[in-house]
């Protein structure tokens, strides 16, 4: 039954890693037993709401997970798993990715260094040292306080199966973001020879703009970059799932597209610029500024891309060799 499942779901979320199989497995079968016998009884298919007291005697999601988390004085474990899921997302989506970034700085930013001579480069980590303690210090403080509070009861005891979400398909492809995605990608695409962003030589606004000879390598690179995606937009149209081969032309077409971005960014593309009242010096000089700014972007680049990547070949894992 859908209740069960979204139950099951629920507790599934808060479980160890490497016992939520197990458990819920177990969670599962005396659910459904419970729920067979009762039918028996009766001699029909149980109504949701007679499933709901059912759910309600196991106890809440919250609460079942608790029974198999590790014990604490400090947080309760009514509490202790919602405690676990902020601080472990907090680390690995906030403080993670900022030291990631620093570590590049350091290590492949040489303006970064040169503004932070010796010692000084490591006290540009006092910020992540701050907030690595006043996080957990205020989230701790807080679960604490919570554990010793009335607030406790409402959250874990006062709680309607009706009211858990319903399960995630995580398989399953948005027909309307495909679409948003395929008429955007035609629109962009029509609109990139209209404007006929082909040419190296562009007059705006009372200027001349001429960019590198690796331009048009650029330009029928997105060309096919953009035909390739409209192709797989079309795919998931028909098969709104992902499978193993739409999850892998996923995760090509983001290798290509990041490869092709960051090379953007090394590239130089701006060659001269030239009238719109500006001196020769002057506009050299927005060139250079213009490249290095290019430039500057690529380490983001790489590191946008990188996290993007790795939740491709994250789905492609979920979807299974089977699929």
């Amino acid at each position: 039954m859908e209740l069960v499942e979204r139950y099951l779901q629920a507790v599934k979320f808060w479980l160890p890693r490497n016992q939520k199989d197990d458990i819920i497995a177990e969670l599962s079968e005396d659910l459904r037993s419970q729920i067979e016998e009762k039918e028996s009884e009766l001699g029909r298919k149980l109504t949701d709401a007679e499933v709901e007291p059912i759910l309600k005697r196991c106890g809440s999601p919250l609460a079942v997970a608790g029974r198999y988390l590790p014990q604490t004085s400090l947080i309760g474990p009514a509490l202790f798993p919602i405690y676990k899921v902020i601080i472990r997302s907090l680390f690995l989506y906030f403080l993670l990715p900022w030291l990631a970034i620093w570590i590049c700085l350091a290590l492949f930013s040489p303006s970064f260094r040169a503004a932070h001579p010796g010692g000084e480069l490591f006290s540009t980590l006092e910020p992540w040292w701050l907030a690595c303690t006043y996080s957990l210090f205020f989230n701790t403080l807080v679960f604490a306080l919570l554990s010793r509070s009335q607030m406790r009861k409402q959250m874990v005891e006062n709680w309607n199966p009706r009211a858990l979400p319903a399960v995630r398909d995580h398989n399953k492809i948005s027909r309307g973001g495909t679409i948003v995605e395929l008429t955007t990608s035609v629109a962009a695409l029509a609109l990139w020879f209209e404007l006929g962003a082909f040419r190296r030589v562009f007059h705006l606004l009372g200027a001349t703009i001429t960019l590198s000879r690796s331009w048009p390598y650029f330009f029928w690179a997105l060309t096919m970059f953009s035909i390739a995606g409209i192709g797989l937009a079309g795919l998931n149209l028909l098969n709104p799932r992902w499978t193993r081969v739409s999850a892998s032309l996923r995760l090509g077409l983001d290798v290509y597209m990041w490869a092709l971005a960051y090379w953007v960014c090394r590239a130089n593309l701006l060659q001269s610029l030239n009238g719109g009242g500006l001196s020769l010096t002057a506009a050299a000089g927005k060139v250079a500024f213009f490249n290095w700014l290019l430039g500057s972007w690529a380490l983001w680049v790489a590191v946008i891309g990188a996290i993007t990547l790795f939740f491709d070949l994250r789905r492609i894992v979920r979807v299974g060799p089977t699929a």
